[in-house]
């Protein structure tokens, strides 16, 4: 049909279709993501310490859920009995608990490691039987994603 009306071969019917069906945004959203995908990295790391936080309490029976702060609220001074863990500042009783503020709806079982060869330190979640496993000043295999522009951590595993 094409072909008789305008003339073309099937290889330009074919860019004809895909000129007129697809949009340039799907393009422009394809070589983004392609530009500014993560890296994949592999390295040796040292177990510098481990974590366990237990499970939230659900949001009803949380008596300190609090909402995000408003713009116009004016930071507090951190009061003697309160201590600063990962950004987050919590009495010392309710590290690890489920009144932490970091604590999610599951438990976790997280491991800090220092990648050997460049010294970058973040934190790997992992399961109870490798957690138990571990131990300080241990040696282990860690994959790694980070950004390519901003080299932040995005996801890592212990292999």
């Amino acid at each position: 049909m094409l072909r008789t009306k305008f003339g073309l071969t099937r290889s330009n019917q074919v860019t004809e279709m895909l000129r007129t069906s697809v949009p340039p945004c799907a393009v422009a959203v394809f070589l983004t993501i392609a530009v500014t995908s993560c890296e994949k990295k592999r390295g040796e790391a040292m177990v510098i310490a481990k974590k366990h936080i237990d499970a939230a309490l659900p949001t009803a029976e949380r008596p300190n859920a609090q909402s995000a702060p408003s713009p116009d609220e004016h930071l507090r001074p951190m009061r003697d009995d309160e201590i600063a863990v990962d950004g987050y500042v919590m009495k010392p009783g309710e590290r690890g608990t489920s009144r932490d503020p970091r604590a999610l709806k599951d438990e976790q079982w997280i491991v800090k490691v220092r990648i050997l060869n460049d010294g970058r330190t973040f934190q790997v979640p992992a399961d109870q039987a490798q957690w138990k496993k571990l131990r300080e000043n241990d040696r282990v295999k860690v994959r790694y994603r980070t950004g390519k522009y901003t080299g932040t951590v995005w996801a890592a595993e212990i292999e």
